[in-house]
């Protein structure tokens, strides 16, 4: 069952101030998520069609926290698309 949408905010990094709107309970979110970073990708969250043949430059780690009730994904850092992330 889809919960009432709400939005959560990216702070830092390459995504820094996007809103994304989810309809699925804070439960169900992931606690750290990986992005690819592209011209691509800047294109379609301003709502324009993607290119072909662009590939991922980086990837951004996102970690999510809560902050005065609502959920926030804070910038860890980012890698190389052509290196795996390893943990430490």
């Amino acid at each position: 069952m889809a919960s009432t949408p709400y939005e959560i905010e990216f702070i830092g990094g390459p995504f820094d101030g996007h809103r994304q709107t989810v309809s699925i309970p804070v439960s169900s979110l992931a606690d750290t998520v990986a992005l690819p970073v592209s011209r691509n990708i800047f294109r379609l969250l301003a709502g324009h069609n993607s290119l072909p043949g662009e590939p991922a430059t980086s990837i951004a780690i996102y970690e999510l926290e809560e902050l005065h009730g609502q959920q926030r994904y804070y910038f860890l850092g980012a890698t190389s698309s052509s290196q795996p992330f390893a943990e430490k």
